[in-house]
């Protein structure tokens, strides 16, 4: 029996011994690293290489990474002490702590406590080897080795702050300008994209019903198209009230180039008929709206008259806009019930002119239509002629729908315009306009004289009215050291009555000086100008402005003080305002609410007290839903009128629900349905979409992998998913899907804009962009097609010698495309060494920069061109010798 129960212990101390042997964490120390497992890996997400390389083992388990080396790395606030083997701090944001206790041999992380894995953290002679496994978990994202490519690759769902920071870097250099200004859109290639016989049109469409208690239940709604027919846009308008059958109806065919290839001979760069606009003059006729056609070769956008420009565009019902020039909020308006916005006569300064209009709509859109007019010392190109003809019946539709009355003191009007550059400072024109005023018809011939003397533009003009009389007047714009400069003299002689003249006036004399006044860090723009009219009737009006914009964290404030003079019989200037009076216009943000209006206020004369007020407030509740309030103020009438809505943004579509009282007593309550209709031009057939498709361009892009570097897809060449494209500071909503495609929505119609890939979302890192990008020019409603192609990347080394066979060092070196655009640079090292990595496949030629060639008297170019494909991704040109250039003979011919 003893022998037995000996027997057992025996066997029993042996299983122990063997499950001690397989449990006990003894294989982690077993291993020990040699030199055949040491690895250097470079860290990659996306298609960005972080830090510096990373030390690593190959171990029995897998694959382990040096702590310390990703701590540094990833610049994570974590502390690794060695001698308490510790390791505590947080990881990619404050809330996510970690500490690793290796003696007490737990971890903790924002998601509880858990054991150190025996083969979790090993001990090398660098330090921890953490498993990438058990790594991955702790720091919430996923490490994937890619040992074929030495790589390690970071992969997360929420962005990361060192990714984010190599995307800012991304971007900034994407945005600022190349060295000695070689970024140039014209350089770059350009997207296709030619007029069909029929596109079919994107619609945006709103729908609008109210009640109240004074007027009961009405509806109304509107609908924008636009698209091509016959190798021509069209955009279309049409809108009704109170019926299902519309009563009006705008439709304009037109033709935009800003190229100025339009109608052979005649070089347009806009030819318009249907609905169309006019051009206005200095001193006749001003911008007409009607049925009519229209025709010029001026570039697109330049502004009509001599220091003033007039934007205009589509404000949908409910919407409202405010303008800004160079930062400083110049304007507010809100819906004035025709579908436009119109700002008149907006002053321009001596050089830059950044214009930026934004809307704002009731659903808690926003939109921003940006323009530049620059003010310089040329005007137009010497030798250069520019024209525009057009006739309209003004204010009468294409299709008169509802009864349209016709206004009997307008109709038909006509006119045409020349200009010529006489040379570089020197501009003269003359145009002729035929108008009806007052039911009787109206000829006017006008001249004009531009000039530019050193910071200054000046214009002298003056405009004869058959039978009747004459005005002249002479205009200046500039600079002068930090002062802004601009003055205006206006004489009338005889009866001279236009659109653009009062017929009350008979002399006008304005001055405006303009600067900005340095305050520590703070800017504080500032105008000031007089202002003098002297009428017919003897009453002469004296204004004195004074103007500031303040900018302050969030907000920005522009204050007019205006103060009027009147001088005269007091029986001719009944109705002349007088006294002073204070304008303000503001927009700002406090927290997540936007609020933005107008104010006007009387401080003494015969207009004391509140003007009018406009003020709206928007408070985002979500990502998708705001609360928007507010208030107007009629001071005249004695009338305030206070709304509240609420807005929901829906993928396809969004809502509006308001209510309103007013100080009279009456109540309304409003609900709003907007959504916009079109060609889906990624995913095929139709799109509902909450943007406004109709009123911008759209650009449909497609990306592939180019396995043959030719940038032409192939049949057997796959779409890429899951990249991002950008367009200027616009971006595709979603990343490319299946297919390769994806949408960019929003786009300023008729301005250039490069379409490029968004580096940071490439996912595998061997692939690049075959360009830098396709300029389009987008085309209201129209989705440009854009093909993008991301080619395998190889590399080209060589040795760079001299003619005498040296080594030459610090030379610059290019690798250029067939047309001689410079497409990646690089410097040779001392002994001669250069490489290019990362280089597309494709067809290349090699060279040193033109000027250092010239500087050392050789050739530029370096041989044959190159090609870099699948069968051969690594070109090893050996020593690549310099050519002498060859010696000129005195006849001029190389000996």
């Amino acid at each position: 029996m003893t022998t037995r129960y000996s027997t057992l212990r025996q066997a029993a101390a042996a299983f122990a011994a063997a499950f001690a042997v397989w449990s006990a964490p003894a294989q982690a120390e077993v291993w020990v690293p040699g030199e055949d497992d040491v690895l250097l890996l470079e860290l990659h997400s996306g298609n960005y290489r972080i830090g510096d390389t990373l030390r690593g083992y190959q171990t029995p388990d897998g694959i382990c990474v040096d702590f310390g080396d990703l701590i540094q790395t990833l610049d994570l606030p974590v502390r690794l002490d060695k001698k308490s083997r510790r390791a505590t701090g947080w990881l990619f944001a404050e809330d996510q702590k970690i500490v690793i206790d290796r003696d007490s041999n737990m971890v903790q992380t924002m998601n509880g406590h858990s054991a150190i894995a025996p083969t979790a953290i090993r001990d090398t002679p660098e330090g921890w080897c953490m498993d990438l496994g058990a790594l991955s978990g702790w720091l919430g994202v996923r490490l994937r080795p890619d040992l074929q490519n030495m790589a390690l690759m970071l992969e997360s769902d929420k962005p990361l702050p060192a990714i984010e920071a190599l995307n800012r870097k991304s971007r900034a250099a994407r945005l600022s300008r190349p060295k000695d200004n070689q970024f140039d859109l014209a350089a770059l290639p350009q997207a296709e994209a030619p007029y069909r016989s029929w596109r079919t049109p994107s619609v945006d469409v709103q729908v609008q019903a109210q009640w109240t208690t004074r007027d009961g239940f009405q509806t109304r709604y509107e609908g924008l198209a636009a698209g091509e027919v016959a190798g021509l846009s069209y955009g279309a308008r049409v809108a009704a009230s109170d019926s299902a059958l519309p009563n009006s109806l705008r439709i304009g065919l037109f033709r935009n180039d800003p190229s100025g290839q339009l109608l052979g001979p005649l070089g347009a760069t806009r030819f318009a008929f249907g609905d169309v606009e006019t051009q206005p003059t200095a001193l006749s006729s001003q911008s007409a709206f009607g049925r009519g056609a229209f025709v010029t070769n001026r570039p697109l956008g330049l502004p009509a008259r001599f220091g003033v420009t007039t934007l205009r565009g589509v404000l949908p019902a409910g919407w409202d806009a405010e303008l800004y020039r160079n930062g400083e909020l110049r304007g507010y308006q809100s819906d004035r019930g025709d579908g436009r916005y119109e700002f008149i006569d907006v002053e321009l300064d001596f050089g830059e002119n950044e214009f930026d209009v934004v809307l704002y709509g009731p659903q808690g859109q926003v939109r921003h239509v940006r323009s530049n007019l620059p003010v310089g010392i040329e005007s137009l190109p010497a030798g250069k002629t520019w024209y525009w003809a057009g006739a309209v019946e003004d204010g009468r539709d294409l299709i008169g729908l509802g009864g349209q009355p016709a206004d009997p003191l307008t109709g038909w009007r006509w006119g045409w315009g020349i200009e010529r550059g006489l040379n570089r400072r020197t501009t003269i024109g003359m145009s002729y306009n035929s108008v009806l005023r007052g039911g009787g018809r109206e000829h006017y011939f006008e001249g004009v004289l531009r000039r530019s003397m050193g910071p200054m533009l000046i214009e002298l003009s003056a405009a004869q009215q058959m039978g009747a009389g004459r005005a002249w007047r002479a205009e200046t714009i500039g600079r002068l050291g930090g002062v802004r400069v601009a003055a205006h003299v206006l004489w009338i002689d005889g009866n001279f009555d236009s659109e653009q003249v009062d017929a009350q006036i008979n002399r006008e004399y304005d001055l405006r000086l303009g600067g900005t006044l340095h305050l520590g860090n703070w800017r504080l723009p500032v105008e000031g100008g007089v202002r003098q009219t002297l009428s017919r009737r003897g009453v002469k009006v004296t204004e004195v402005l004074t103007r500031g914009s303040f900018r302050i964290s969030r907000a920005t404030l522009t204050v007019e003080l205006l103060h009027r003079a009147v001088n005269g019989d007091p029986a001719n200037a009944l109705g002349e305002d007088s006294g002073w009076a204070v304008s303000l216009i503001g927009s700002g943000v406090i927290g997540r609410v936007h609020l933005r209006g107008q104010a006007e206020f009387g401080i003494d004369g015969n207009r004391p007290g509140l003007r009018r007020v406009q003020l709206v407030v928007d408070a985002p509740l979500s990502d998708r839903s705001n609360l928007r309030g507010s208030i107007e103020v009629d001071g005249q009438a004695d009338l305030q009128t206070y709304s509240l809505g609420y807005v929901q943004q829906f993928p396809r579509f969004a809502l509006r629900a308001e209510g309103r009282i007013d100080s009279q007593g009456h109540v309304g309550m409003g609900l709003t349905f907007a959504f916009s209709l079109g060609p889906d031009p990624a995913g095929g057939g139709w799109r509902f979409s909450r943007e406004r498709l109709a009123e911008q361009g759209q650009a449909s892009i497609e990306v592939f992998r180019d396995d043959n570097g030719d940038g032409q897809r192939q049949r057997d060449e796959p779409a890429i998913e899951g990249v991002q494209v950008e367009a200027g500071f616009r971006h595709a909503e979603m990343p490319t899907n299946k297919a390769g495609r994806t949408v960019i929505d929003g786009l300023f119609p008729y301005v250039p804009v490069m379409v490029s890939i968004d580096a940071g979302s490439i996912s595998d890192p061997l692939l690049r962009p075959k360009v830098q990008g396709v300029v389009v020019t987008p085309r209201p409603g129209v989705a440009a097609v854009v093909s993008l192609p991301l080619a395998p990347t190889g590399e080209v080394e060589a040795l760079l010698l001299g003619p005498d066979g040296q080594a030459l060092g610090g030379i610059t070196v290019e690798l250029t495309d067939g047309a001689g655009r410079v497409l990646f640079q690089t410097v040779s090292d001392f002994d001669g060494y250069v490489l290019f990595d990362n280089v597309p496949y494709g067809q290349y030629r090699l060279r040193i920069d033109p000027k250092q060639a010239a500087a050392l008297s050789v050739q530029p170019g370096l041989g044959d061109p190159l090609r870099i494909d699948q069968r051969k991704a690594s070109l090893r040109l050996g020593r690549v010798r310099l050519a002498a250039q060859p010696a000129i003979a005195a006849n001029g011919q190389a000996p």
